[in-house]
């Protein structure tokens, strides 16, 4: 039996869905329950918060592997909770693991451990340097792993870029509201940065993969076919026949005034949305493919097209489910206010 940690979230149900299409018995541990309607009376569902650490273990029980992908996103903007949640809830479930005799762990790491100030591509052998609350955390969870595979446990370690595809919100939310209305879409710098996205249903696959094709390993996963972040947006905004324009910031100045919206709560941006988007950051995956077999499909366009569309399908049902996840819309702040005078 397989237990998936945030089996309700964007990637978590991704992996739930293909596994039970697989014929295997799945139990989610979340703290709401799974839109699986199609799987109904397919799997398991614990509603258990991660950081409750005597549930998280007996919930491992009786299980063959594990999908650890519970986390606090930056726009949570969770302080403690990072820590909380990404590193003492990795430590549960590592004890859970370790006490239950489960053979294999996989656990959602973040390219957010990185630095970004080295020479792109990044290889997993790359520099660690993690950047904010959120990627201290993230490579805390990873200590953790290292930890609990000096114990025995078999754990592998995934650190995607940034994640989209059909039913993706959470910040993008904003970018496909603001092509929708016609309105600027403001990036720091020129735009002439290469940024790189892995979509949903493949990285499910890679993880999927990494539990029966490899051990106490690291993968960097995303996309081999990207352009600029200026010409991706532009790509995306002729598919919406919009009259956006892609609008280049001074970068000084709008981290600078960002980092103030920040700190006083009036911007959705955190501190990895602000600091990092206007850097190259790409992997080089080729240990993901000639290790796993793994391989990428979708472009960086063709992801951005896909969200942008299952966005426009569904935004009625969605527009009022706010909150701080990737499957839910995020509070525009200040932002709001520049959207309608642009």
């Amino acid at each position: 039996m397989n237990l998936i940690t945030g089996g309700s979230g964007f990637v978590g149900s991704c992996i739930a869905r293909k596994l039970i299409e697989r014929g295997e018995r799945v139990r989610v541990l979340d703290i709401v329950g799974p839109e699986l309607s199609a799987q109904k009376g397919k799997f398991e569902f614990c509603k258990i918060d991660i950081r409750n650490r005597q549930q998280v273990i007996d919930a491992c029980e009786g299980m063959r592997r594990i999908f650890h992908i519970v986390s606090l996103v930056p726009i949570s903007k969770a302080g403690k909770g990072f820590r909380d949640v990404n590193v003492q809830g990795t430590r549960n479930i590592m004890e859970g693991a370790l006490k239950h005799g489960v053979s294999k762990v996989l656990h959602m790491s973040s390219s957010a451990v990185y630095d970004l100030n080295q020479q792109n591509p990044l290889n997993e052998n790359s520099r660690i340097d993690p950047l904010g609350g959120y990627g201290r955390s993230k490579y805390g969870g990873e200590q953790v792993c290292i930890e609990y595979r000096k114990k025995g446990l078999d754990v592998s370690i995934v650190r995607p870029r940034t994640v989209i595809g059909a039913e993706r919100l959470g910040i993008f939310s904003i970018l496909f509201d603001w092509i929708r209305a016609g309105k600027n879409i403001y990036i720091i710098g020129s735009g002439k940065n290469r940024i790189q996205f892995v979509e949903v249903e493949e990285l499910a696959e890679a993880c999927i993969l990494m539990t029966e094709k490899a051990s106490n390993d690291v993968f960097n996963i995303g996309t081999d076919r990207f352009g600029t972040l200026r010409e991706d947006l532009e790509v995306l905004i002729r598919h919406a026949g919009s009259s956006s324009r892609v609008v280049g910031l001074n970068p000084a100045l709008s981290i600078s005034l960002l980092k103030v919206l920040d700190k006083l709560n009036l911007s959705p941006l955190a501190d990895w949305h602000y600091l990092t988007y206007h850097k190259d950051f790409y992997f080089d995956i080729s240990k993901a493919k000639s290790v796993l077999g793994w391989q990428p499909k979708y472009s960086n366009v063709e992801m951005l097209v896909e969200a942008y569309n299952w966005y426009l399908n569904n935004r009625e049902k969605v527009k009022n489910q706010v909150g701080t996840t990737h499957k839910l819309s995020i509070r525009q702040g200040v932002l709001k206010l520049i959207r309608h005078i642009s």
